[in-house]
């Protein structure tokens, strides 16, 4: 199998392989893509003829799994092989794919990787269920373990009566179970939409754009774009995280390719990326950065991320013992002082930095004080102290996060420093 990281340190997560139109989900212990593939540099015309599914354990090192052709499908041989999505329900896996703008077909598989077989032998949609173009399905599971199929194209580019629609998939996955309905969207649609539901609401994607409802059916009402990317997006959640799979330029131009970042919500439910995450990437971590932000955590136990109050960006938040893993931190050789940003109300409390996990090795431990009344800037209070020993280069970090009886701790952020600047 084929293993690509990117030395670069920035997306496209998978460099230079044409992988692009991601959608992501969780299956097991590790992430699983699933994607287009363009087959030429510099393609104009979406020359796909096949697709491919990769998969990671940290996000960063990715793994080729198998590469699914059309002509195991009831399509055969094709260029067309436009955008895919997975589902699992009670052990099997289903794939389902776009023939061009015409179609969507499904496969299904004892594994995230298949191999595939053709359940139907034709299409599961064969674009005469509803006037919109039946393609660029995608696939949502809902609490009530209710699984729904999306699909379609904006009216701007196919026409009146053209937009996205949704249908309840049957218990056995490759059946629809109801007419398909019209997605009532106050916007005029983009690329691929996908569903998910985040805090409770469900959110309607499209390209960079996002719409939200209170009702799986709709209406959506739009909210605005995530600054991530113009094309194909797909989120999911890890370990606490959410994560952003999006469609990105390759370095050198010549293929659409796959990125991916943190997502965050903010108190009125918008969705917002960070800029430097969506061009570095996730699960990147360098000790020469004046700050690492708390929110980038890779994976954290008893803990959320909140937006800051009179300042920009995010906060992690912790009410109880909480930790955060921020995993290949790397540049950590010369390092021997910590510092960390911070709030706590309610009393304060402690921050143990150790290595690799909540049991790892202790390197040093902050204590957090309530900031005093007199001196209270905006909310903020940093704290540093030496480290207990050297470290390595390279060192996958925990924060352990320990608040007083009644109280909360919010870390800002936190950054690493020489010997020369430490405090004597």
């Amino acid at each position: 199998m084929n293993t690509v990281s990117n030395p670069a340190h920035k997306n496209p997560i998978i460099p230079l392989m044409g992988v692009c139109d991601p959608h992501i989900h969780v299956f097991g212990d590790r992430m699983w893509l699933f994607a287009s593939h363009d087959a030429l540099p510099g393609n104009r015309t979406f020359c796909t003829k096949d697709w491919q599914i990769w998969s990671s354990a940290d996000c960063v090192e990715w793994r080729l799994e198998s590469a699914v052709r059309p002509e195991d499908f009831w399509m055969g041989a094709s260029d067309r092989c436009w955008a895919t999505d997975c589902a699992e329900r009670d052990g099997k896996y289903y794939f389902y794919f776009s023939d061009g703008n015409r179609a969507t077909g499904v496969g299904v598989a004892d594994r995230p990787e298949g191999p595939y077989r053709d359940v139907l032998g034709r299409p599961l949609l064969d674009g005469t269920a509803t006037p919109t173009r039946e393609y660029d399905p995608a696939v949502f599971r809902d609490d009530d373990g209710t699984y729904y199929i999306v699909f379609g194209g904006p009216s701007w580019a196919y026409g009146e009566g053209c937009g996205y629609f949704i249908a309840r998939l049957g218990d056995d996955m490759v059946s629809i179970a109801e007419t398909p309905r019209r997605i009532e969207l106050d916007h005029e649609g983009d690329d691929k939409a996908s569903l998910n539901k985040i805090d409770g609401r469900y959110y309607l994607t499209f390209g960079g754009f996002y719409a939200v409802s209170d009702c799986v059916y709709g209406p959506y009402r739009y909210i605005g774009h995530t600054g991530a990317s113009i094309d194909h997006t797909s989120f999911c959640e890890w370990n606490g995280q959410l994560f952003n799979a999006i469609t990105v330029v390759d370095h050198f131009g010549e293929y659409r390719s796959s990125g991916l970042c943190y997502a965050h919500v903010t108190k009125d439910g918008r969705l917002v990326t960070d800029p430097l995450i969506v061009e570095y990437g996730v699960g990147q971590y360098d000790s020469d950065s004046n700050r690492i932000e708390a929110e980038w955590f890779m994976s954290a136990r008893n803990a959320r991320k909140v937006e800051n109050e009179d300042l920009f960006g995010f906060s992690v938040s912790a009410v109880s013992e909480a930790v955060l893993l921020y995993p290949k931190v790397r540049n950590l050789s010369g390092k021997t002082g910590f510092a960390v940003n911070y709030d706590c109300v309610g009393g304060g409390g402690t921050i143990e930095l150790r290595e690799k996990d909540g049991n790892g090795r202790l390197l040093g431990e902050v204590r957090i004080e309530r900031p005093s009344p007199v001196f209270r800037w905006r909310n903020r209070r940093t704290a540093s102290i030496r480290l207990m020993e050297a470290l390595p280069d390279v060192m996958d970090i925990c924060l352990k996060v320990r608040p007083e009886d009644g109280a909360e701790i919010r870390i800002d952020c936190f950054h690493f420093f020489p010997d020369a600047l430490s405090n004597p």
